[in-house]
């Protein structure tokens, strides 16, 4: 397979992960470290483990990753030897990865919550959030718009406003981690989008979540968001969302 391979040790790549000299081996990084090796081109992406080595962190990186690595997704992992499934659509890999962990009797913490806001109650609002309610209207320039895609029943992002919060921390790349379908983060935060569309009414809500900042680090992040169904001059149906990086009121656990 042509493409790129990298290690991800205690949840983040390891540009050097043979450092030590007691650990120069596949095997010995995998089962000693907990080391996840992932090897991926235009065939695919194959990611290989030891089932109970200490590599959750690893394994947790590797699968909100997932949907911005080429498939199939092949999966082989040790346990009492060697053992290989491949699947083909990114979503169902993510679950199924998710699904090994919980064998693997690991527990993760959930790293998106979401909590629902009155509208009648705007103590706590930002000005850039309190004037979208109030307007009912989205900024072009603020916000960012996903389009309905009814054959996957997914949102995919079709435009970013400048000024956006979206394009302030990842630029107008839509392929930025935010923009990518199939991960935990946008299963959770694209719930709201679903009501907004159906009820045809602003949505108003707190996030917080974990974002990747650069490629090694995750950062707990909180925003506000107002959700504001749209429809597109061609007929689709979407939202446009403006967030703003502020207090939230959710307490993680």
């Amino acid at each position: 397979m042509d493409g790129t391979e990298y290690w991800v040790v205690n949840g983040k790549v390891d540009v050097d992960p043979f450092s030590n000299p007691q650990i120069n081996t596949p095997e010995a990084l995998m089962q000693r470290s907990g080391g996840v090796h992932v090897k991926t081109g235009h065939k695919g992406t194959v990611v290989r483990w030891a089932m109970f080595a200490s590599n959750w962190a690893s394994l947790y990186y590797v699968a909100e990753t997932l949907s911005g690595l080429r498939g199939p997704y092949t999966f082989e992992f040790f346990l009492s030897g060697w053992f290989s499934q491949t699947v083909q659509d990114p979503t169902e890999a993510y679950l199924r990865l998710h699904d090994l962990i919980v064998k693997s009797d690991i527990h993760l913490r959930q790293k998106t919550f979401v909590k629902a806001m009155e509208t009648d109650n705007l103590g706590t609002v930002s000005n850039l959030i309190g004037e979208t309610l109030v307007g009912g209207r989205a900024d072009p320039e603020t916000c960012v718009d996903c389009v309905y895609d009814p054959s996957t029943g997914r949102f995919v992002v079709e435009r970013i406003g400048t000024s956006s919060s979206l394009a302030k921390l990842y630029g107008m790349s839509p392929d930025s981690f935010p923009c990518l379908t199939g991960h935990s983060y946008d299963t959770i935060v694209s719930q709201a989008y679903k009501q907004s569309l159906k009820t045809e009414q602003v949505v108003y809500d707190h996030v917080m979540a974990v974002f990747p900042v650069n490629d090694t680090v995750n950062k707990w992040m909180g925003y506000q968001r107002a959700i504001v169904p749209y429809s597109f001059g061609d007929g689709r149906k979407g939202v446009s969302v403006v967030t703003d990086f502020a207090d939230v009121e959710i307490t993680l656990p």
